[in-house]
């Protein structure tokens, strides 16, 4: 009983996460688009992210690194929407099945696309600064430790749903 309310408040975070990366996503991408017409727009493209200095270097650079931001936050918000997902589909008296296994797989390779796309962005961003002298925001660059844990729990469900079948067929 305890296990199954811990999953709904997990699922209403997972939801508000979900949300709010739609909208951290969509609002970047509205900006970009006013700030096509509108240089000072860049200046604050969310929560005080300033790409001002990029977009009077390059246009084209500072296109490609909102393109990054949108990817990133568009993926986390996938990932979000994967949890959502695994967590309607779990089975607390049977949670060794191949949904659940697929998803925890799915989670894991969004959080493995979404390092490489933080790796190119900050690798990116920090040529950019360092040659310019242009203030850098860097992504974190802790997901591959994440995917792999992931990755190894969604393994185990894969042991746990082949010892649950030799189970029923040995009965």
């Amino acid at each position: 009983m305890k296990t199954e309310k811990i999953l709904k408040v997990m699922k209403f975070f997972s939801w508000l996460a979900f949300i709010g990366l739609l909208i951290k996503s969509g609002t970047i991408l509205v900006t970009y688009l006013i700030s096509i017409g509108n240089a000072e727009a860049s200046k604050n493209i969310f929560e005080g992210i300033n790409l001002l200095e990029y977009r009077n270097y390059s246009f084209i650079q500072y296109s490609f690194i909102i393109t990054y931001k949108i990817l990133l936050f568009t993926i986390e918000a996938y990932i979000a929407f994967l949890v959502i997902k695994l967590l309607q589909k779990l089975d607390v008296k049977q949670p060794f099945n191949a949904s659940v296994h697929l998803l925890m797989k799915q989670i894991s390779y969004g959080i493995f696309y979404l390092w490489i796309i933080a790796l190119i962005h900050n690798a990116h961003v920090q040529f950019l600064a360092k040659r310019y002298n242009f203030e850098m925001e860097l992504f974190s660059s802790d997901f591959i430790f994440l995917s792999g844990i992931i990755f190894i729990f969604a393994q185990i469900v894969k042991r746990g749903i082949d010892i649950q079948s030799e189970n029923e067929l040995t009965i």
